[in-house]
């Protein structure tokens, strides 16, 4: 199922560019302060995509790798980053990556570490990691708009109508929900864990927002018939209704050191 989703993802590469979000400067800000990183540090980044959490990282000039098996994803990430110095992409998945222990400075991974198996993914980038190296992980997660509710409302009847199980009431992350999301790392060896949550808001016209949601691969996986109805009840809603959807995103983040070696 993951690898399909990935295909889905590679399938629609444009709009995934096009439509998904930039990460807030507060989370690198944040990233750095904990691990500091210069052009002595090699980074790795997992799931590199159109490469859209990779341009702050090589701005500090360290050497960064990045790791993006969809063919299409990266070659936008090329066209985006390939004239920066120190940048190499491989189209490969952390799985298929060979590299020997203890090379890494900071391992990252924005809004992609969920695809790989948990203990897999930990053990791999505890690994990875030089002693004293960092993990960051962070995603963001789209929350409905707040100030049309009506607009709200209609959609959510049109994920009831046909989506299976409906959409589900969204709950924004919490602070206390900072104990849970760094229970895997400390499972897993990593001490130092600290936890961070950023908020900001994004405007989509209709058609931006249908660009949004090929995104999905949830979405793109209904049943045609299903997926029509959605996408265009979403489409038509929208456009009744002032012609722009708002969506309020969380990103949390989660840091974690690989302990000094005794």
């Amino acid at each position: 199922m993951a690898v399909e989703f990935q295909r889905n993802f590679d399938r629609q590469a444009g709009d995934y560019d096009a439509a998904r979000p930039e990460y807030p400067k507060e989370l690198y800000r944040d990233i750095f302060k904990y691990q500091p990183i210069g052009k002595e540090s090699r980074v790795l980044e997992i799931g590199l995509g159109t490469g859209k959490a990779s341009g702050p990282v090589l701005e500090t000039g360290c050497e960064l790798v990045g790791l993006e098996p969809g063919g299409s994803l990266a070659a936008i990430a090329r066209a985006r980053l390939g004239g920066m110095s120190g940048f190499t992409l491989h189209e490969l998945t952390l799985q298929d990556f060979e590299s020997p222990n203890s090379a890494f400075d900071l391992i990252y991974a924005a809004t992609a570490f969920h695809w790989l198996p948990e203990e897999y993914g930990y053990r791999r980038v505890y690994d990875l990691l030089r002693p004293g190296g960092a993990f960051a992980r962070f995603a963001y997660h789209a929350g409905p708009d707040r100030e049309r509710r009506e607009l709200t409302g209609e959609v959510y009847e049109l994920y009831r109508r046909y989506m299976r199980g409906g959409k589900g009431e969204y709950r924004p992350l919490t602070e206390d929900d900072g104990e849970r999301l760094l229970a895997a790392p400390k499972k897993y060896g990593f001490t130092e864990t600290e936890f961070r949550l950023y908020g900001f808001r994004k405007d989509f016209t209709a058609e931006g927002y249908m660009a949004l949601l090929r995104t999905y691969p949830d979405h793109m996986s209904l049943d045609p018939e299903s997926r029509e109805g959605l996408f265009g009840g979403i489409y038509d809603a929208i456009t009744r209704r002032g012609g722009v959807m708002t969506v309020y995103y969380t990103v949390d983040l989660e840091l974690a050191r690989r302990p000094e070696a005794p």
